[in-house]
């Protein structure tokens, strides 16, 4: 191959991975945890699946999130800081009504995890498992 060859194959090859939608890379063990802590703290309103029909669903005012929905409000892949400052809930602006979702920052905060650090990475990794149950693939975002 020679180099006039050798730079329209990489120009195409690089077309091509532009084309895709961007995905966010997470490893299989955030996927995993993200997992274990949807099932601890999410599923009993979102339920197992994230359907939204935990067992505590029927008992609350506001019905819960379709969480595997969540990609053809927000695109896909999901914005992650986005989706993580939702469910850290600490910064919500009061202005903006009334939080049906517990505040989820604050309660990891409280249960052990002062380390803001670690308040992020459990959330990351939430969102990380929220990636993996979308329905379809959603709008593609190019906004993440």
């Amino acid at each position: 191959m020679n180099q006039t060859t050798g730079r329209i194959v990489t120009g195409i090859f690089a077309a091509i991975c532009l084309m895709l939608p961007r995905m966010p890379i997470a490893a299989a063990g955030d996927v995993a945890q993200g997992h274990a802590l949807y099932l601890q703290y999410c599923a009993s309103c979102h339920g197992p699946r994230g359907e939204g029909n935990g067992p505590v669903a029927r008992t609350l005012t506001t019905p819960p999130a379709n969480l595997r929905l969540l990609s053809e409000r927000y695109g896909n892949p999901l914005p992650a800081s986005q989706i993580a400052r939702f469910i850290d809930g600490r910064s919500d602006v009061k202005a903006h009504g009334t939080r049906d979702m517990p505040v989820w920052g604050q309660r990891f905060y409280v249960e052990g995890s002062a380390n803001e650090a670690d308040i992020k990475a459990r959330i990351a990794k939430l969102v990380a498992y929220l990636q993996t149950i979308q329905n379809g693939l959603g709008r593609t975002s190019q906004n993440n």
